[in-house]
């Protein structure tokens, strides 16, 4: 059964082959970073006597626990699962179904694996932790630890799916989800006292926790109850993730997003909203920008990545201008206004201008038959883009000016030209790769990501070069401890985003006139059983 799911996957992704290189390169870059950190760790683990390791292990147990869990709702996707639409058709047995969700898993945890390779290695290494003869009893205890975080993460992942998947609920669960994430460095940074935490103290030193009782079995002490208690919890978690698993297979995603009818006679500012741009420009780009604004703002994982700019990117970075009160006054205290904006303009990139063709699928040819040139409906979904990341800047403003972190009328404006300058370099990055690497995206699929993997691979490479104009006045108002070098620098980036816009344009242009049977092609073409990130 797993053998017929992976040769149907990889028959669908045989003609989306484009960057592969490309992706090759960036991924080998990415674990490459990761087998250096694993590294340190195996060092950390050989060369620590016994009583750091007992301290330490349960510490790096649950920090492994919790980036597998946390780092897929951070990054606004919740990774590779299977596309039940497809295979419900066929008489499969849920339990190889849930065996295939489970090691999916694995893609979203995966540098985990290596930091736990390199540990047990180093473990195996050291006497104090028992050396080789030691291994059997090492490997088995992380080797259940795995399998435990795979349970955890398949169940997690069906829950919020589906969760996700009911309208208003979303957005309050996005919410929920970041005060669990934040409140805790929160009230560190906030200068609570030490001894409030004490009562945290268990989460490190009793055994009734898998990751406590993990590495309390990696190094052989209570071996046998501490055996029993993470087997216990993988138990637990196993029934969990079925439970979830078996609750999604029931569950109508798109009856449950579903907009109901609204009444007609009732006044609606969102509709004010949509009709703003016939006030500015005239059809057919009014009408371009107002389509791309009623079928953005009806997408539930816009929605989502909406929401999450302007308020997990304010919790993240929060923590960092509150305690001390010198922090404030520190070059990233008084610049946090513009970091904030400028994370929020990045998460927005996943389902707006990095692939802003990805909603329309197969439907874009209709761009080719109409009278407008193609360049103009470009530049209308330019100008929504832009219209929802000043919407979220706004937000911003108010947010930070209501928590009172030191944002003047200068920063203010500061922002709004940064930002401004900012888009003009991702939306010509974006432009071009929505037209050489476009991917068909489910508007109801709220963890699907948003670039298609070859160009996300290219965005690791090519996102700090497009904010290295911006960073480059920064650094000659530092250097030169000049607001004047400030704005001549800020003013040439401008010009160069606007000169870089524009060639990008052309190119975006031209690409679709040449190759437009290949993006109709892709557009068209659906995941395999497996639906990608």
């Amino acid at each position: 059964m797993i053998q017929a799911i992976l040769r149907a996957q990889w028959l669908s992704m045989r003609l989306a082959r484009r960057g592969s290189i490309l992706a090759l390169v960036t991924g080998v870059i990415w674990y490459s970073f990761w087998c250096a950190v694993s590294y340190v760790v195996f060092r950390l683990a050989l060369e620590s006597d016994l009583s750091r390791l007992r301290s330490a292990i349960p510490a790096a147990l649950l920090l492994i626990f919790l980036y597998w869990q946390v780092a897929p709702v951070i990054s606004a996707s919740l990774g590779s699962a299977l596309d039940m639409r497809k295979l419900m058709v066929y008489p499969v047995p849920h339990g190889k179904l849930f065996l295939v969700e489970v090691l999916l898993r694995l893609t979203t945890g995966a540098e985990m694996v290596l930091m736990l390779a390199g540990g047990a290695m180093g473990l195996a290494g050291n006497p104090g932790a028992g050396g080789w003869r030691a291994t059997p009893r090492i490997v088995i205890a992380l080797l259940v630890f795995v399998v435990f975080n795979l349970l955890v993460a398949s169940g997690l992942r069906s829950l919020l799916e589906r969760l996700l998947s009911y309208r208003r609920v979303r957005e309050a669960l996005v919410f929920l989800m970041l005060a669990v994430f934040s409140v805790p460095r929160l009230l560190v940074v906030s200068g609570v006292a030490p001894k409030s935490f004490k009562g945290f103290e268990p989460l490190l030193r009793s055994v009734a926790f898998p990751w406590v009782a993990a590495g309390n079995a990696v190094l052989g002490d209570s071996f046998w109850i501490c055996s029993l208690t993470i087997a216990a919890w993988t138990l637990a978690a196993g029934w969990f993730g079925r439970w979830q698993f078996e609750r999604n297979l029931r569950f109508d995603a798109a009856a449950r997003q579903a907009t109901p009818e609204a009444s007609a006679a009732r006044p609606s500012w969102s509709e004010r909203f949509y009709r703003l741009p016939s006030s500015f420009f005239h059809d057919p780009l009014a009408i371009l920008v107002e389509k791309e604004l009623r079928s953005l703002a009806r997408t539930p994982r816009f929605r989502m990545v909406f929401v999450m700019g302007f308020s997990f990117g304010l919790i993240v970075w929060l923590p960092f201008v509150l305690g001390p009160e010198g922090s404030r006054h520190s070059a990233f205290g008084e610049n946090f206004l513009i970091v904030v904006c400028v994370y929020a303009l990045t998460l927005l990139g996943q389902v707006t201008y990095w692939n802003s063709f990805g909603f329309d699928r197969s439907a874009v040819q209709v761009y080719f038959v109409t009278p407008q040139p193609i360049s103009l409906t470009i530049v209308g979904k330019n100008i929504a883009a832009l219209i929802f990341i000043y919407l979220e800047v706004l937000i911003l403003i108010g947010l930070t000016m209501a928590l009172r972190v030191g944002v003047g009328f200068e920063k203010v404006i500061e922002a709004l030209l940064v930002v401004g300058i900012c888009a003009l370099y991702m939306l010509a990055l974006g432009n071009v790769s929505s037209v050489h690497y476009p991917r068909a995206l489910q508007p109801e699929r709220v963890s699907q990501g948003g670039a298609s993997s070859r160009f996300q691979a290219l965005i690791f490479l090519l996102y700090p070069v497009a904010l290295l104009p911006v960073f480059l006045a920064y650094l000659a108002r530092y250097a030169f401890r000049s607001q004047a070098a400030f704005i001549v620098v800020l003013a040439f980036a401008a010009l160069v985003g606007g000169a870089l816009y524009w060639i990008a344009m052309e190119s975006a242009s031209n690409g679709l006139s040449k190759q437009r049977e290949r993006m109709l092609g892709d557009l068209s073409q659906e995941d395999g059983p497996v639906a990608s990130a």
